[in-house]
């Protein structure tokens, strides 16, 4: 079985409108989070504002810190979370490591880490849709 979701349209500050790759996901530690997240393929770990983090309590293992286009490190906590993702009746919630960066982070970005090997993920830039499959090889 897939499903896929479309891409969604957001504006730029220049007022032109881009179409990024979200889907909408369960964030799970002591509390829920129901957030739309960008899924980011050149992202090696997800990364969680540190506002929900704070909401759904995440337990931190250790500081770390992390870089991103910028090239400059940013100071981030290391947790991990539970994750409720599908469509339909077809719902999966597996765990994934998490970094929450001390600074603010205005978006949910799911890195590949924990998150693709779950499934087979298609990129469609042509319809502007992401369609999954669930992976049958566990790692």
């Amino acid at each position: 079985m897939s499903f896929h979701f479309k891409y969604k349209p957001a504006i730029l500050k220049s007022g032109s409108k881009i179409y990024r790759p979200m889907i909408p996901l369960r964030i799970k530690a002591k509390e829920s989070f129901d957030a739309l997240a960008i899924l980011d393929s050149g992202s090696d770990i997800t990364i969680i504002p540190k506002e929900i983090a704070e909401v759904i309590r995440v337990d931190y293992k250790n500081d770390n810190s992390i870089s991103g286009i910028s090239g400059f490190p940013i100071r981030a906590k290391e947790g991990k979370v539970n994750i409720e993702f599908g469509k339909g009746r077809e719902i999966y919630i597996f765990e994934i490591p998490v970094l929450v960066p001390e600074k603010e982070n205005l978006a949910v970005i799911i890195g590949r880490l924990g998150f693709f090997e779950q499934f087979k993920i298609t990129f469609d830039e042509s319809k502007k849709r992401i369609e999954f499959k669930k992976s049958i090889q566990s790692y």
